[in-house]
């Protein structure tokens, strides 16, 4: 169960998000003020309000849905911002950690190698050709070229490691499977590199990854939709195992992303019935980054999300501990596929470390390669039902 749920996001990758359109919460006009007033009197940029967290805590995770320009965007703007606090570290779901030495050295090079970072990126998955998560080394690299040469350079630090998907067949066995994944459990990879890299050497770190990476204090659900049944809790999400090494000095901050409904995965609606984003209608064209520990916004419940299973009283304070709002799902947009990420060169590496063997079979060309990802980072079409 818990290599499905690994798998599930790659599998996803080319079947695209079925949504059904969930009305947003009504509210009364005193829990409407309530967030509102909140919100005037505690009000930050998402820059600032994670820049803020490192003051108590040394390592902040990011969790986000993924393929979304403007999360990504916000990530390349924080970089120079923490570099100002005295935070020197970056870590990232969307790099393999054995190449670190070339990450390092594409960062802190007298010229940027763009071909490098393609070559970084393709490494790590196939089908993850998008400029903004490249330009993540460039910005880090632009950092450190306005840098003294005897400062401390901004570290990219890649978290994960490359899978071996040319095992992954139709019918898998423990054994395909452990052939796979064959340095163990890709979180625990994950987390131990944090551990390693930063927790042991005593150094802050923001760590960016797909939200359920990312969890802390929470515990994601195994769930069996078909039968309405909770099977487990997953206790070792990457953020999971450093949570448990130093519960106080972490912290989770969840970017703005529709909810999975305890109907079904693929089905998405608002989070939080979806209170936030009602009340932000009252801030028309702002960006906030806000608490919900210890904060109005983490009493509010849902009961109907996935996230809820097997949670008596799941509230949003179960789930993170501060939370980023920059756009309503309407406004949107996908990331920008790169064209020469897939090429006549690597084509056929591409199709072998394709995690879906059934799209091998239609993935045959960089043109198809392309127009897949292009259709992935379609956010018009995936939060279509969501305003």
């Amino acid at each position: 169960m818990k290599r499905v749920a690994i798998f599930l996001i790659p599998v996803l990758l080319l079947l695209g998000s079925a949504f059904q359109k969930k009305p947003m919460k009504e509210l009364t006009q005193e829990e409407k003020s309530e967030l509102v007033q909140y919100l005037k009197t505690h009000w930050k940029s998402p820059e600032d309000y994670v820049v803020s967290k490192f003051e108590e805590f040394d390592i902040v995770f990011i969790g986000e849905y993924h393929r979304i320009k403007h999360d990504v965007e916000l990530i390349h703007n924080l970089i120079p911002h923490l570099y100002k606090i005295g935070v020197h570290n970056l870590g990232i779901e969307f790099g393999c950690y054995e190449y670190q030495d070339k990450a390092d050295n594409l960062v802190t090079a007298r010229e940027y190698d763009e071909d490098l970072a393609r070559w970084l990126m393709f490494k790590s998955f196939v089908a993850w050709g998008y400029k903004e998560y490249m330009d993540i080394y460039r910005k880090a690299w632009e950092l450190n070229q306005s840098l003294p040469e005897d400062a401390p350079k901004f570290r990219v630090v890649n978290l994960s490691y490359r899978a071996d998907w040319t095992f992954r067949k139709e019918e898998m066995t423990q054994e395909l499977w452990d052939k796979v994944w064959h340095k163990g459990d890709p979180d625990e990879h994950m987390g131990n590199v944090i551990l390693k890299e930063f927790v042991e050497k005593n150094k802050k770190a923001l760590i960016y990854s797909g939200s359920h990476h990312a969890f802390t204090h929470y515990y994601q659900p195994i769930y069996d939709f078909e039968n309405q049944k909770l099977i487990r809790f997953n206790k070792n999400r990457m953020g999971n195992i450093v949570h448990h090494k130093i519960p106080e000095k972490v912290f989770n901050i969840f970017l703005h992303s529709p909810w999975s409904t305890i109907k079904s995965f693929d089905e998405h609606s608002y989070p939080v019935d979806g209170v936030i984003d009602r009340v932000m209608m009252e801030f028309p064209e702002k960006r906030v980054g806000f608490d919900v520990k210890d904060s109005p916004f983490g009493k509010l419940g849902d009961e109907d999300t996935y996230y809820s299973a097997g949670y008596d009283n799941f509230t949003l304070s179960s789930f993170c501990d501060g939370y980023i709002f920059q756009k309503h799902f309407s406004d949107y947009e996908g990331c920008t596929v790169d064209e020469a990420f897939i090429t006549e060169k690597n084509i056929k590496e591409a199709i072998a470390y394709m995690p879906n063997p059934k799209a091998r079979k239609f993935l045959t060309t960089p043109e198809a390669f392309i127009k897949a990802m292009k259709n992935d980072a379609d956010m018009k079409r995936r939060f279509r039902d969501l305003e």
